[in-house]
């Protein structure tokens, strides 16, 4: 029996990390109330403009009103993004978190810049990549490319 190849349903491209990328996950508002956390290390498996995957020994909760901070480094830009978690799976004593990120338009800018620019430095070598990321990237609601995985 032939397996079926399962589609990527994301809406943008995420790029995994050949070395470990941490970042510091903090608790920012429940409900709409802010409240303030000590932040957490957490390591990230993957990024992209839609969101990010990373992994922890935390029990987080999976809501729409729970919204997190999480501060990375990408080359040498500092970002702090606000995300929302929208699913959770267990890896190997691990807690796997899917993310979307809660970006304003000036914020959605910033965050296509500095993964740009850190695309453009990590993979130098492999300029087939930028071109298909510049198509993907830069594509309307159009789903041409949505059957490829990129995560490299």
């Amino acid at each position: 029996m032939e397996e079926e190849k399962e589609d990527n349903r994301r809406e943008s491209v995420r790029f995994g990390f050949n070395v470990p990328l941490f970042a510091e996950l903090s608790l920012r508002s429940v409900n709409g109330s802010e409240v303030g956390s000590r932040s957490q290390r957490v390591m990230l498996n993957n990024v992209g403009m839609g969101g990010c995957c990373f992994v922890t020994f935390l029990q987080l909760p999976v809501r729409e009103d729970v919204e997190w901070f999480l501060k990375m480094r990408l080359g040498n830009y500092s970002l702090s993004l606000r995300g929302i978690i929208v699913y959770r799976n267990e890896v190997e004593g691990y807690q796997s978190y899917g993310a979307k990120w809660v970006l304003t338009g000036l914020e959605r800018q910033a965050l296509q810049y500095r993964l740009n620019e850190y695309v453009r430095n990590v993979l130098v070598s492999s300029p087939h990549i930028h071109t298909l990321y510049k198509k993907l990237s830069a594509r309307n609601d159009d789903s041409e490319f949505r059957h490829l995985d990129v995560s490299s």
